[in-house]
């Protein structure tokens, strides 16, 4: 009989096809080795209702709270009476409480784990103080709301602004009241520890994001339900297409770069692939050899076709796991240094970390000529990639935080 250990994610960890979701799909793999896992969670896509068997499979027993019809302006207005930040309001849950209560008390668990600062709110009450609460807050999401106050109109900053000040203010408070913190980097970790008191700077701790380098391999089995179209050379961008960050990168590409690109190598198709595109987002799609894709069963037949992979975030916390899929998969990227954040590169791969619009047009143009280059390059993330950043080793440290008798 294993340790049994309460998992807790904003998001069901199926399937595996965006940055959370890649994320606590490992998470729960990893612990289920160990440990009797039982996983609470919220689906807030309603596409995500038919994967809940296949989460089972690794749970000794699921709670799946269905919030997919829930709306973030209702989360809004509640967050500005309760004076809490909308993050937090938007995933209060008396069910999901209820049955977090019900099974740590009948399964007799001492370890508590929640991945996103939204949930933590569940492994607060006092009735827990006696147990191991670890919050895998992956970032600093407050300093995220921070940024998105920058160059915004005055409506805009005082929205932004109220999550900032309520969402730190919320995460000193997890700091106080947990036993532990983890972030992705150690940047993140670094900027952390500055916010927050000196007293409390050992609980905060790394716990590095990972690539299947199994699933996202040159020599993988793809699944071909979606794939490109073009005959040509191609270049991709990879990500939840109604996250504000990656809708900016696009967009600042195709305003900045993409017309001189475009025009430089006529036969080059620029694909965006990723679920829910936003309006602005979908408008690029009217510019010629423009793909937007939407939701796609599989983002790997879009990186292996493509010869460079871009990603030109210029707001972003935490590991791009685009960045290491497009790394793992032989192909060189053409990154901003906001992208590049917390993942150390191989000499090859280093100078095509660009963060104008000449510079970044200039190294894709590098590659899009010199194949040889491209391919050399790829080749040597991919060995990488294999050496620094497979999973097992990036969540090594949970058998520290969580250790248990398991084999």
């Amino acid at each position: 009989m294993k340790t049994p250990l309460l998992f807790l994610c904003h998001r069901m960890p199926f399937p595996p096809n965006k940055g959370d979701k890649i994320a606590t799909f490992n998470l729960m793999k990893y612990l289920s080795k160990r440990f009797d896992l039982f996983l609470g969670c919220f689906i807030d896509d309603a596409f995500d209702l038919q994967y809940r068997d296949e989460v089972a499979k690794y749970c000794k027993e699921t709670c799946f709270i269905d919030i997919s019809s829930k709306r973030y302006i209702v989360s809004g207005i509640r967050s500005l009476v309760a004076r809490t930040p909308v993050s937090v309001e938007h995933y209060k849950s008396a069910g999901l409480q209820k049955w977090v209560d019900h099974v740590v008390e009948a399964n007799n668990i001492d370890y508590l784990f929640a991945y996103c600062s939204s949930v933590a709110q569940f492994m607060t009450p006092a009735r827990f103080a006696d147990k191991k609460r670890v919050l895998d807050m992956c970032d600093v999401d407050s300093d995220k709301w921070r940024q998105y106050c920058e160059n915004k109109p005055l409506y805009s900053k005082l929205i932004y602004g109220r999550e900032y000040r309520l969402l730190s203010n919320y995460e000193q408070f997890l700091l106080r009241e947990l036993d532990g913190i983890t972030l992705v980097t150690n940047e993140e970790r670094e900027l952390f520890r500055e916010l927050s008191p000196q007293t409390y700077s050992e609980k905060i701790s790394t716990l590095s994001n990972g690539v299947d380098v199994d699933y996202f391999s040159p020599d993988a089995e793809y699944d071909y339900t979606d794939q490109p179209q073009c005959s040509g050379p191609s270049i991709c961008f990879t990500g939840a297409m109604d996250y504000w960050a990656n809708e900016d990168a696009v967009v600042w590409f195709a305003d900045h770069v993409w017309p001189a690109l475009s025009k430089a190598c006529p036969n080059l198709t620029f694909y965006i692939v990723g679920g829910n595109p936003s309006e602005r987002v979908k408008d690029i799609a009217n510019l010629e050899n423009v793909v937007v894709t939407g939701r796609v069963v599989d983002v790997r037949p879009f990186i292996a076709h493509a010869t460079v992979c871009v990603a030109t975030l210029r707001i972003a916390r935490g590991v791009q796991n685009k960045v290491l899929e497009a790394m793992a998969m032989n192909k060189p990227v053409v990154m901003t240094s906001m992208a590049q954040e917390g993942i150390a590169l191989p000499s090859s791969q280093q100078s095509f970390v660009q963060d104008t619009p000449p510079a970044v047009l200039s190294a894709i143009k590098q590659l899009l000529e010199a194949p040889e280059l491209a391919r050399s390059v790829g080749k040597e993330n991919r060995e990488w990639i294999e050496t620094h950043y497979s999973w097992d080793g990036a969540l090594k440290p949970l058998d520290t935080i969580f250790p248990s008798d398991a084999l």
